[in-house]
């Protein structure tokens, strides 16, 4: 169990008895931001891979909703572990409540650090209104991860345009502490879940890391989980208003 406490403040990581981050590990994450396609790609990575649940997230304004998949009780914020990658996901479905946003983000990027992963990588959604050249995608790292962006062939974030929400306090508290973290954005649709953008996503995160997540499934799929969404979203109370990205 990893815990911390900020101004009276609870948040923990609570594992299944013997788990522990392998060295070399990578963790990834997305929140439901602009076409909820970091959500969409972290769940998507989790299912198609078949990763395992190894831990969840309590914290004080925990979202009183539970739902089942696969056969077990799924809980808001839950850890999966794909080994063969040596992948650590956070799948949050809901996004942390707006009043502990900054204090769970904190916690989350101590743990981070705690922990010594390899690196950290963000998955969100950019506004496609914004989209002026042949890319799909855009990048935000921080100065630690510059000397493996190579790798990527991502166009950087152009200036003028920010990162908001969950998402933008993670790089910025990753790059505060200076560790290798990037934030990987592809164009989305504004109005609706965008599983098209996730699967864009999806066939980079498959190409460098080396991993095979069926992305044809996603398409596939795309009425289901925007089913889900909507399900989501009709019990979202009032005062959780949408982060967007750019």
């Amino acid at each position: 169990m990893v815990s911390g406490i900020r101004k009276d403040y609870t948040f923990e990581i609570i594992f299944r008895d013997g788990f522990e981050i392998p060295p070399g590990a990578v963790f990834m994450c997305g929140f439901h931001g602009l076409g909820q396609v970091g959500f969409l790609s972290i769940a998507h990575l989790a299912r198609a891979l078949d990763a395992e649940r190894v831990g969840l997230i309590r914290s004080d304004m925990l979202p009183m909703f539970v739902s089942m998949e696969n056969g077990h009780l799924a809980l808001p914020f839950e850890m999966y572990f794909y080994a063969p990658g040596n992948l650590v996901f956070l799948l949050p479905r809901f996004q942390p409540h707006q009043s502990e946003q900054w204090n769970f983000i904190d916690c989350l990027a101590n743990w981070i650090v705690d922990s010594q992963f390899d690196e950290s990588i963000l998955l969100g959604g950019l506004d496609a209104s914004f989209k002026e050249d042949d890319e799909n995608l855009r990048c935000v790292p921080t100065t630690a991860y510059f000397p493996r962006l190579e790798r990527w062939s991502v166009p950087l974030l152009e200036e003028g345009l920010f990162v908001a929400g969950p998402l933008a306090l993670l790089l910025a508290q990753l790059e505060m502490r200076g560790v290798p973290g990037l934030g990987l954005l592809s164009y989305a649709t504004r109005a609706r879940p965008d599983p098209r953008s996730a699967a864009v996503m999806l066939e980079k995160i498959n190409s460098v890391l080396g991993i095979d997540a069926n992305v044809d499934q996603l398409i596939e799929e795309s009425k289901e989980i925007e089913r889900r969404e909507k399900i989501r979203q009709s019990i979202e109370s009032e005062d959780r208003s949408p982060d967007m990205y750019v």
